[in-house]
């Protein structure tokens, strides 16, 4: 071999896949463009008849209504399904969504009920009050059509609520170096480590992104970069997040109230920071940091407005089409899927297969064992763990907010009972479901939607609506996973209702004009998820959000592009939680199946749009 050792004809390799790797990313590609222009048009009116809204978001599934020629079907339309399809159907594919529930739109659907309308699962979202790249993304893929509106600067407000003790407030502001002014004020003998801390989040800020490179180069080289230290000249990322957010915030301060303001929103990936790496505490920062919108018209907005793309290129958004298995044929190819309807059974067909079911559904119940448990996923599949379960209470209120002074308008409350808030979660997961019915909900998100959303007086005047959300385990409510929805029994039912009551008493102990004026209350548990959204253990968030989730090794392997021929992955389970990750989880999925730099023709256009933009104003 020459001069040449073996470990350095090992590094040359890497490095020449790795080169292979960003030349993709940064040089354009001669295929199909997704984002070859500009697709947003002008504003229209905002259509608020139900009927109109059902006929885009409730088009139920018949076998007439499937397009024929299918290029790929996709299982579930959260934004992680919706933006794969409306991606590839911009690079001209046509694709039909499936989805159980009797809506589009998954985490973004709403509902309504007693004149309310309620969204299950956006509650803000970063980066959309100013033409990031990921607004150029959504604007995109909705021909932009989806407005957003700015949140307050306070958008989040992080609240100490001890019995029998003020509750200690402490906002959370957007804006450059804002919230560490703010932290410094209210500790100014702790300033050397909050700077500290917010240098730390701009030092590991980018590479977060080049983290996912791992993602697009093959597993060998990962491998070799990963056992020769070679991925950490790549990123900072995975030596970072080799350490916990607890080991690195519990270090930078011995003020255990500053280092639960640090960590506060850790309920935003479901993952307590003694077990969450530090990478994801600094980009949820980072993506609020610079502001936090909502959909004006509210979370169906989004589906709403995505669907025309997929069915402009001859695709459909069909639902109650419950997806019982991925067909593959002798080859172990995912050649199509069965839907169930009432009792009928339909065998749709198309080359590629795209599941935003989430890891666990796609390989534990959609796909044959045999197929299942010969891909490299299946080991994880079998050793990870499921996101913590959630419980949600809607609470419909009687009156305006403008009559509700104490309330919070446009901005959120992280509610805790105590210090140490990662030893609160903790210690109440450990009880017993009859102990934690006799104790306070120790994390409890608090806001009032309608107050973000300067169209809900036109749509619902006189009403405000209050959202509340805690993490509850999935074995509390475990017994009745089998019985059938509305139909669980009286002692299912207390259960439900003592532990929304519980959070809706603790919200009116901080917000008592809200108390007289409540007629409305739905509690949605772990089993309302699993039912409605299809989350396996109740999980919101897919996968747990743990250290070892986002390991070189387990990043590199949960990409777009499975060992199964035919088989793809989008959503949150390929890239990090909630919206965004799962927004960009659904770009990497198209870039997959296109084989296709789709990013950079997104940068591309982006860029043109703000010189465009820019030029304008000069």
């Amino acid at each position: 071999m020459g001069f040449l050792s073996l470990p350095l004809v090992a590094v040359v390799l890497v490095v020449g896949v790795v080169i292979k790797a960003v030349l993709y990313f940064i040089t354009k590609s001669p295929s199909l463009n997704p984002f070859k222009e500009n697709s947003c048009t002008e504003v229209k009116a905002k259509v608020t008849d139900q009927k109109q809204r059902d006929a885009v978001l409730k088009q139920g599934f018949t076998w007439n209504k499937v397009p024929e020629n299918l290029d790929a079907i996709v299982i579930g339309s959260g934004i992680g399904g919706l933006s794969a399809a409306a991606i590839i159907a911009k690079a001209g594919k046509r694709v039909l969504v499936l989805e159980q529930h009797d809506q589009a739109g998954g985490c973004c659907h709403t509902f309504i009920d007693k004149g309310y309308e309620f969204d299950v699962g956006i509650h803000y979202i970063g980066e959309m009050n100013r033409q990031s790249i990921s607004k150029t993304y959504i604007d995109q893929i909705t021909n932009g059509q989806l407005e957003w509106a700015p949140l307050s600067e306070n958008y989040d407000t992080v609240i100490f609520a001890e019995k029998d003790k003020e509750p200690r407030k402490y906002p959370v502001l957007s804006g450059k170096g804002k919230w560490q002014e703010e932290l410094t004020k209210k500790f100014p003998e702790e300033a050397q480590n909050i700077d500290k801390f917010f240098k730390l989040m701009k030092e590991i800020h980018p590479g977060n992104t080049k983290s996912i490179l791992v993602k697009f180069i093959p597993l060998w080289a990962v491998w070799l970069l990963q056992t020769t230290g070679l991925i950490n000249y790549i990123t900072n990322f995975y030596e970072w997040n080799s350490k916990t957010c607890k080991e690195v915030v519990w270090g930078l301060t011995e003020n255990q109230e500053l280092r639960d303001i640090f960590c506060y929103c850790y309920g935003d990936y479901g993952t307590p920071p003694s077990k969450a790496g530090f990478p994801m505490q600094t980009l949820l920062h980072s993506h609020f940091g610079q502001g936090s919108s909502y959909p004006v018209g509210g979370a169906s907005e989004i589906a709403f407005h995505i669907i025309p793309v997929i069915e402009a290129a001859g695709g459909k958004v069909l639902v109650r089409a419950e997806v019982n298995q991925i067909i593959t044929d002798e080859k172990g190819r995912a050649c199509g899927v069965q839907v169930l309807k009432g009792k009928e059974l339909y065998n749709v067909a198309a080359p590629l297969i795209i599941s935003d079911a989430g890891l666990y559904n796609t390989f534990e119940r959609l796909l044959p064992l045999d197929v299942a448990s010969s891909s490299r996923l299946w080991p994880m599949v079998q050793t990870s763990r499921h996101g913590t379960a959630s419980m949600s209470v809607f609470v419909g209120i009687n009156c305006d907010a403008a009559e509700l002074d104490d309330i919070i308008h446009k901005k959120n409350a992280w509610v805790y009972t105590g210090n140490d808030i990662d030893k609160l979660l903790l210690d109440y997961e450990k009880l017993t479901r009859e102990e934690a019915l006799d104790v306070d909900i120790p994390i409890l998100f608090i806001s009032f939607p309608s107050t973000k959303d300067p169209e809900w007086n036109k749509r619902f005047p006189g009403k405000t609506t209050m959202a509340l959300v805690t993490l509850m385990p999935y074995h509390w409510l475990e017994e009745w996973e089998t019985e059938r929805v509305m139909k669980r029994g009286d002692e299912y039912e207390a259960i439900k209702k003592c532990f929304g009551d519980k959070a809706v008493t603790q919200a009116c102990n901080l917000f008592p004009s809200i108390k007289d004026h409540i007629d409305y209350v739905n509690i949605g548990t772990p089993l309302s998820n699993r039912h409605y959204l299809g989350a396996p253990r109740g999980e919101i968030y897919g996968l747990d959000h743990t250290s070892e989730r986002f390991s070189v090794w387990n990043t590199a392997i949960l990409r777009p592009s499975t060992d199964i021929p035919g088989l793809y992955l989008t959503g949150q389970d390929i890239c990090s939680c909630g919206f965004a990750g799962a927004l960009w989880g659904g770009l990497l999925c198209a870039s997959s199946i296109l084989q296709h730099n789709v990013m950079t023709d997104l940068t591309q256009l982006h860029q043109a749009i703000k010189a465009e933009a820019k030029a304008k104003v000069e």
